[in-house]
């Protein structure tokens, strides 16, 4: 009996230590330069929409109810929607989201969907952000959008910041290779 004892317990053991370094192992993978896939995603190798780098799925096309992303062989849902980065092959995600902005780290942002995950993406100096009344307002004090209700006003990073910490501005969010490259705010009346 206590030699099944000992070998019960030497199994739980490795079992806990195999446990630990998987999730050392993918928190390494995020460390790289990876971004978490979105667990429902559909690659857009044949994707019209993948030219502009925008993602059309749901009802209606409504961007960002399902996420395609751009590049054939680069979406890590490929691999069984696992991790991407560098372990994928390439440098980060790319594609359309619609969801709340949210804080991150100076650099680093996500935009939560109502339906799927939270995907976060970098900001960089050549990131455009547009807003329509609560991400910043325009010089005149009037609200502009474009034709689907999103703001056409140019915004600074700062001002993306201070709305990301507040963390209720929905947002669209174009992504390429992991960096933002428009960021424009849903405008609610």
């Amino acid at each position: 009996m206590p030699l099944a004892t000992a070998t019960l317990r030497r199994t739980r053991r490795l079992a806990a230590a195999a446990l630990l370094a998987a999730a050392a192992l993918s928190l390494t993978a995020c460390q790289n330069g990876g971004e978490p896939a979105p667990a429902a995603s559909s690659s857009s190798a044949g994707d019209p929409t993948a030219a502009d780098g925008g993602a059309q799925g749901g009802p209606g096309g409504e961007p960002g109810k399902g996420v395609s992303r751009t590049g054939a062989g680069k979406t890590a849902a490929t691999g069984g929607g696992g991790q991407g980065g560098a372990s994928a092959g390439n440098k980060g995600v790319g594609g359309t989201w619609v969801g709340t902005l949210k804080w991150l780290t100076e650099d680093k942002l996500t935009v939560a969907p109502k339906d799927g995950m939270e995907q976060a993406f970098h900001l960089t100096d050549s990131t455009k952000a547009l807003g329509a009344a609560a991400l910043c307002e325009a010089p005149d004090g009037r609200v502009h959008t474009d034709g689907s209700g999103y703001g056409t006003t140019s915004c600074s990073l700062a001002d993306l910041r201070k709305a990301a910490r507040l963390g209720s501005v929905d947002v669209r969010v174009t992504v390429v290779n992991g960096v933002a490259t428009k960021i424009a705010e849903h405008y609610h009346p």
